[in-house]
């Protein structure tokens, strides 16, 4: 995603993030609103985008989840053009669970985070879009603890292969809008099912006239599970 795919009219201030380094993904980082954090807010790109285009989505997130700290990481992988990738270009054209290069990396920077602010795996939450929902998916629910919650916006490629059984209480947002031609036709559909497999029932929305981008119904909906989450 791109500032201009973003959708949605940011007014707040972006002042005071931190940069930071770890486990070879460089962050940017805000604290949370009421310290200390109780929960950690992972918030993951699309392809050929970066951790600045989505950390101005922060202030209109961090409302709904004043006891969360946020964490916005650059992908490890730079791509031409400029921007970032999840996976390399040999894993991009992997079934989602064979990744596992990708998979690892993340996994090593979230457990990173979640030990720097001294918290539990349990208290993590994934926020993705595109690329990054994906990776929020395919990472979240094979994660040895699950996380507290995971928001997909405009990526919704799930393989089923290695989900955890443990994983069936861990609340799922999905959501794309109807003019979203970057995803496949059955995608959405296909990770509900995988879902429901492992005893899932994902909150799934088709956002209507929206392309590949996040607007302001789908920051109110993830916006009230964040709330439900963190008991804001």
């Amino acid at each position: 995603m791109n500032r201009r795919e973003l959708g949605i009219g940011i007014g707040a201030s972006l002042a005071l993030p931190t940069l930071a380094q770890a486990q070879t993904l460089t962050t940017t980082r805000r604290d949370a609103q009421k310290p200390p954090a109780k929960y950690l807010i992972a918030v993951l790109h699309g392809y050929g985008s970066d951790g600045a285009d989505m950390f101005t989505l922060v202030p209109s997130l961090e409302v709904y989840a004043p006891t969360a700290a946020f964490t916005v990481p650059n992908a490890p992988v730079r791509v031409d053009g400029g921007g970032y990738s999840w996976m390399s270009e040999r894993e991009r054209g992997l079934p989602p669970h064979q990744a596992t290069e990708a998979a690892a990396k993340l996994n090593a920077f979230l457990d990173a985070e979640l030990a720097r602010l001294k918290l539990g795996p349990d208290k993590l939450i994934l926020f993705g879009f595109s690329q990054g929902s994906n990776m929020s998916l395919n990472v979240g629910l094979r994660r040895a603890t699950p996380p507290a919650a995971i928001i997909a916006f405009a990526g919704a490629r799930l393989s089923p292969i290695g989900l955890r059984n443990d994983a069936r209480k861990v609340p799922v947002l999905l959501a794309h809008g109807s003019l979203d031609d970057r995803l496949g036709p059955n995608d959405q559909a296909n990770a509900i099912h995988a879902m429901s497999t492992i005893g899932i029932t994902a909150d799934a929305h088709i956002i209507p006239r929206l392309p590949h981008s996040i607007n302001e119904q789908e920051i109110r909906l993830a916006g009230a599970l964040l709330r439900k989450v963190t008991g804001a």
